[in-house]
């Protein structure tokens, strides 16, 4: 008996949405949660708990934590709500048309919300921290020691782009690399926190810095920059992604100044010229699975997983082979 994944959309398409943003929620509660207590050693900027013996008393890691636990949850969640758990991720997304603005800012709300009681669950469960503590706070974002601010918004923009970059590499760019994608996505979260933490504390997603600003009422002198940082960098790689790539929305053919104004793609997946409807060109299979991939009109208007498996690939190169009746979009 198929699951709430694999019904038409038709009739369950507001259920999915609801899902999908509960998905956002959670994903990013317990990633905020998994991050900031994991153990950061005296390289990192970010606040937090150390280990106290031993060899692991000069251990930072925070890189481990961080890329561990974004790739797992990008797992859970990548089939239900496409695993953005980045408002960076989803902004960038929003500017390629991978995703409708409303439901873009929908998911960014969750994120944030997520974020908010991810800190919350670790002021109730670690001792000593506590709602309002201010600067000291478990997983407050600082800067390090003569970092300027304008340091601080480089290192937040070049690292949130090559998070942002890999996830358009990964799985929404084509071909897309299936079922590593979440794995890949970790993996340079834990290379940009082992190269920032002693500077920025590398935040690189815009829920994690306001979490903890949030509910601990740290730092805000820093964090809007932050913020912003991120949310430039993210935009950045979705710009520079987007003529390599593809776009998801019509108007935004103004970045693939190749393809022709005439030229549509037909239900079928075949190339039209518009100019001389009786001449069909027959796709390769790369353009046809694109295509497909691409096409932001089916019933869910736009809400469709990263990391999705191709319409015809079985499950062969993708978390899902089932079909999801207008789930084969990326975001």
């Amino acid at each position: 008996m198929p699951g709430l994944l694999q019904a038409p959309d038709s009739k369950f398409g507001s259920v999915k949405f609801v899902y999908a943003l509960a998905a956002e929620f959670l994903g990013v509660m317990l990633f905020t949660f998994a991050g900031t207590t994991t153990p950061v050693g005296p390289t990192s900027t970010q606040t937090g708990t150390t280990t106290t013996s031993g060899n692991n008393a000069t251990a930072n890691w925070a890189p481990w934590g961080n890329g561990m636990s974004l790739a797992v949850l990008v797992y859970i969640t990548a089939n239900i709500s496409g695993g953005h758990l980045n408002p960076a991720v989803t902004l960038a997304t929003i500017f390629t048309g991978h995703i409708s603005i409303v439901k873009g800012i929908a998911y960014i709300f969750m994120q944030i919300t997520g974020a908010c009681f991810g800190v919350l669950m670790v002021a109730g469960l670690v001792p000593g921290t506590y709602i309002g503590m201010g600067n000291k706070g478990t997983g407050c974002f600082n800067t390090g020691t003569d970092i300027t601010l304008g340091m601080l918004f480089g290192w937040e923009t070049v690292m949130t782009f090559v998070l942002v970059s890999t996830v358009y590499a990964v799985a929404i760019g084509e071909p897309s690399f299936g079922v590593v994608g979440p794995f890949a996505v970790g993996l340079s979260l834990f290379a940009m926190v082992f190269a920032g933490s002693q500077f920025t504390g590398t935040a690189i997603n815009p829920a994690r810095a306001l979490g903890p600003a949030i509910v601990f009422h740290c730092h805000w002198n820093v964090i809007w920059l932050y913020v912003i940082a991120e949310c430039v960098g993210g935009v950045i790689a979705g710009i520079l992604a987007g003529p390599l790539y593809g776009v998801g929305s019509p108007w935004l053919k103004i970045m693939l100044p190749w393809i022709k104004e005439t030229e549509v793609v037909d239900a079928s997946g075949k190339v039209v010229d518009k100019s001389n409807p009786s001449k069909k060109e027959n796709p390769s299979k790369k353009e046809s699975e694109q295509s497909e991939i691409y096409d932001t009109t089916g019933t869910d208007g736009g809400l469709s997983p990263l990391y999705a498996g191709k319409p015809d690939s079985g499950g062969a190169n993708g978390l899902s082979g089932n079909n999801h009746e207008g789930l084969t979009t990326l975001v």
